[in-house]
């Protein structure tokens, strides 16, 4: 009898999964993942295929309904999607917008994921610097407009909107403004993974060129999803090989 004909007769009644108590009112309060709304476990009952018309059409509304969200014109971002964690998304972000000659990156933080971007940026190999504060106080504005100044010419400044270590809150908008004034080529990246959709953020006013968050976190969606605003013009200095991803995407 072949492999696949025992696996045909073969009977499961006697394979016995655990019984796992759940309480349906349960919230999770948790670092990550959270509690997924039920309008969300609802919508994933049905399968859709990835060349429908259907599914086309919700991740154009998806794409739209993000960037709409942050308030920005869809003329001048879009919004990719990933399939991956926040985490992915933040390298994605990292590897693609930092140039592979001459590109170097500082991170300001003030907190364990602060951390995990300058480790990413070392596992990626990518020139770094990081300007640390401590974890129970926001990034100093005053203090970051001097090392801006100090004449070391950065790609990508980036920063965690809201610590999830802490919730301390950093003011993304002053320090975009600071990025673009004294290091105007420099991309500015926000890490807003426990805030984008509860807390408002104004993309245009803090200058962000890159803003991350994933779909478990404020929207309450399912875990293993990222999302990416980005400006349009910070995308296309990246363009590579995949001319079709660009197509799509702008």
């Amino acid at each position: 009898m072949s492999f696949i004909s025992h696996l045909a007769q073969r009977t499961w009644t006697s394979v016995k999964m655990p019984f796992i108590k759940t309480n349906p009112d349960k919230k999770l309060f948790t670092p990550g993942p959270l509690s997924c709304s039920q309008s969300v476990k609802e919508a994933m009952l049905r399968d859709l295929g990835s060349r429908d018309e259907e599914f086309l059409n919700i991740i154009k509304l998806i794409r739209q309904k993000l960037v709409d969200i942050g308030e920005v014109p869809p003329e001048e971002f879009t919004t990719v999607l990933l399939q991956g964690c926040g985490t992915y998304a933040i390298e994605a972000v990292f590897q693609t917008s930092t140039p592979r000659c001459g590109g170097r990156v500082l991170i300001l933080s003030n907190g364990a994921y602060g951390q995990r971007m300058k480790k990413i940026c070392d596992i990626s190999s990518i020139p770094c610097d990081i300007f640390e504060f401590p974890e129970d106080s926001a990034v100093e504005v005053a203090k970051v407009k001097e090392q801006l100044r100090k004449g070391d010419q950065y790609a990508v400044v980036a920063v965690v909107h809201c610590e999830t270590s802490t919730g301390v809150i950093n003011p993304i908008e002053e320090l975009g403004q600071a990025v673009k004034h004294y290091q105007p080529q420099a991309a500015f990246f926000v890490d807003a993974m426990s805030s984008f959709g509860a807390v408002p953020i104004r993309i245009q006013n803090g200058h962000i060129d890159y803003l991350v968050s994933s779909a478990n976190k404020c929207f309450q969606g399912v875990p293993g999803f990222s999302y990416i605003i980005a400006r349009k013009s910070e995308l296309l200095k990246c363009r590579g090989i995949f001319l079709l991803l660009f197509k799509i995407i702008l």
